[in-house]
C-alpha cells in the first residue's frame, strides 16, 4: 500500500497572491479578490495548503483599492480647494494671452498650469501666443529660435521700468508628437521677486 500523498498548494491561492502583487490595480486587483475568495472556499472543503497565500492576496488587493480610493479622494479635495480659491488648472496648450498663472516653474516639462484672476496674487502671465502654420515639424532648434525671437519682440510693448526685470519663458512643441497636438508658442512673463496683482496685457 502506497503512503498517502502530501496535500498540494491550492492553485487559486497562488493565483490570488500573484495577481494582487504583480497585477497591481485594475485586473490584478480584481483577480486577487476573486481568486482569493475562491481559494478560501475550496480550502474549507479539501485538505490543501494555501490559506495564508489566499489571505495575503486578499490583503494586497484590499490595499490597492484603499490606495486608489485615497488618490481619488485627494484629487477631488484638491480640485475643490482650487475651485474655492479661484484656481483653474489649464492645459498648457489651451493658455491664451492675458491668462495669469498663480505659480510657474520652468524646472520640468509643463503640461497644466494653475490660472487665477489677474487681480489675485500671481507670479506669471501669458502675454503672447503664436501658432506655426501647418506643415511638418521643423525641428526643435528651429522652433526654439522662432519662439525666442517672437516672444522677445512681443514683450516690447509691455517693457517698462517696472517690468524690465521680469523673466521671459516660452512653451513650444519639442518633438513631432507635441507638434501634432499643438503648433503653438506660448510666451510667459515671470516675476522673479514675488507676486503681482496687476495684469501686463489689460
Amino acid at each position: 500500500m502506497s503512503p498517502p500523498q502530501a496535500p498540494g498548494t491550492n492553485s487559486f491561492a497562488i493565483a490570488a497572491l500573484l495577481s494582487s502583487i504583480i497585477g497591481g490595480l485594475g485586473i490584478g486587483t480584481i483577480g486577487g479578490l476573486v481568486f482569493g475568495t475562491i481559494a478560501l472556499r475550496q480550502l474549507k472543503r479539501q485538505p490543501q495548503r494555501g490559506r495564508g497565500l489566499a489571505i495575503t492576496g486578499l490583503v494586497f488587493a484590499g490595499l490597492h483599492i484603499l490606495i486608489a480610493g485615497a488618490a481619488v479622494a485627494f484629487f477631488i479635495i484638491t480640485e475643490q480647494r482650487n475651485a474655492d480659491a479661484g484656481i483653474d488648472a489649464v492645459a498648457a496648450t489651451d493658455l491664451k494671452a492675458g491668462d495669469c498663472i498663480k505659480d510657474f516653474s520652468a524646472t520640468s516639462a509643463v503640461y497644466r498650469l494653475p490660472t487665477v484672476a489677474c487681480t489675485d496674487p500671481h507670479t506669471a502671465e501669458v502675454y503672447h501666443v503664436y501658432t506655426f502654420p501647418a506643415g511638418s515639424y521643423p525641428g526643435k532648434s528651429r522652433v526654439e529660435a522662432e519662439s525666442d525671437d517672437r516672444c522677445g519682440a512681443a514683450f516690447e510693448p509691455y517693457l517698462t521700468p517696472e517690468t524690465e526685470k521680469m523673466d521671459i519663458y516660452y512653451l513650444y512643441p519639442t518633438n513631432s508628437s507635441e507638434w501634432r497636438e499643438s503648433r503653438g508658442i506660448t510666451c510667459i512673463a515671470v516675476e522673479p521677486s514675488g507676486t503681482r496683482t496687476t495684469s501686463l496685457t489689460r
